[in-house]
């Protein structure tokens, strides 16, 4: 399978402290410099597809991979029939972005504590985005909705995506050290989350409210 890597980079420091040193040989696409991730994610994407990828592994530049089987993992969960897209932890739709607060699965560590939501894998609907495999299909045919111009409601948007063209989203064991200290940076970062919020019920609220088990969309 040809794995290809994208990062949106904030710190060309922290993709090599923490990306650079498991990806080895693989095609790496970094962009610097965006205002929105969704932009640079859709731009990766264009770029993968030019190099023919079969999955692409989306990582933030603090997002670092500390199993030394991570890779394969991830490939054996997307490999998994009809999967569309792969993370290492999600929720249930509720409503909004607030995955966390609907049935989560996964674990991940970060610089503030271990966050383990007891159940490590299987099917969700909405994943985190600190580390997302899109499959050569998704790769083909889905993009990032740019509607959310800031760093938020990406991931939850494109998983929902998946969900919608009958295509599932697993959740994958993998150990990860996201090198965050949680929270919101900023009140101007915690208004932009509420703002994307109200955006993405805006979109998907009518959408879900028609489907007839909202629990289980795939």
């Amino acid at each position: 399978m040809k794995v290809v890597y994208g990062v949106c980079v904030g710190s060309w420091d922290k993709l090599q402290a923490n990306v650079i040193p498991h990806i080895g040989d693989r095609s790496l696409i970094a962009l610097s410099g965006q205002n929105s991730i969704a932009t640079a994610y859709n731009a990766i994407i264009d770029a993968a597809m030019e190099l023919e990828a079969e999955a692409l592994i989306l990582q933030h530049d603090d997002l670092e991979i500390i199993d030394p089987d991570g890779e394969a993992k991830l490939l054996a969960a997307l490999e998994t029939p009809n999967t569309g897209i792969v993370g290492v932890a999600g929720g249930l739709y509720g409503g909004g972005i607030a995955w966390w607060n609907h049935s989560p699965i996964g674990h991940q560590r970060t610089d503030v504590r271990d966050i383990d939501f007891g159940r490590h894998n299987g099917s969700t609907q909405l994943l985190e985005g600190s580390l997302l495999v899109l499959s050569e299909w998704a790769i083909n045919h889905l993009l990032f909705d740019t509607q959310y111009v800031g760093f938020h409601g990406y991931d939850v948007d494109i998983s929902l995506q998946v969900l919608r063209h009958g295509k599932g989203v697993k959740v994958a064991d993998v150990d990860t050290h996201h090198h965050t200290q949680m929270g919101f940076k900023s009140n101007e970062s915690h208004l932009d989350w509420l703002k994307t919020d109200e955006l993405f019920r805006a979109k998907w609220g009518t959408l879900m409210s028609t489907q007839q088990e909202p629990s289980l969309w795939a």
